[in-house]
């Protein structure tokens, strides 16, 4: 993993979920930027999750390599996901769900930064 491109998936993430809890809130849908704003996320998401899982390939061994590949996993697959969900059904709990997966993103990847400068250290 990238430690700044994670910390940009945190900050990111932490962003997408306060809009999501916000649009709930003002008892909106998400609009069309807020979705973007999702994918974004996402692509910042899997650029890392594919960062790391090369180094996997070549070699490096976190701490707890199969609740890592797990967590690499499960961070891709949560937004989009979510997405299809707010995208699907266009009403104020849209926002909540991608706030929930905004959020998971967010805990997941901390998760994975300790896993992974466990291993280095």
């Amino acid at each position: 993993m990238i430690p700044g491109l994670a910390y940009a998936v945190v900050a990111l993430a932490a962003a997408a979920g306060v809009w999501g809890v916000a649009t709930a809130v003002l008892n909106k849908a998400p609009g069309k930027a807020q979705l973007i704003y999702a994918g974004v996320v996402e692509l910042v998401t899997l650029v890392q999750s594919l960062v790391a899982f090369g180094k996997l390939a070549g070699g490096f061994r976190p701490v707890e390599t199969v609740t890592t590949i797990g967590y690499l996993v499960g961070i891709v697959v949560l937004v989009p996901l979510a997405w299809f969900w707010a995208n699907t059904e266009r009403t104020r709990w849209s926002g909540v769900v991608l706030a929930v997966a905004a959020l998971s993103v967010l805990a997941m990847t901390l998760r994975l930064l300790s896993l992974w400068t466990e291993a280095v250290a």
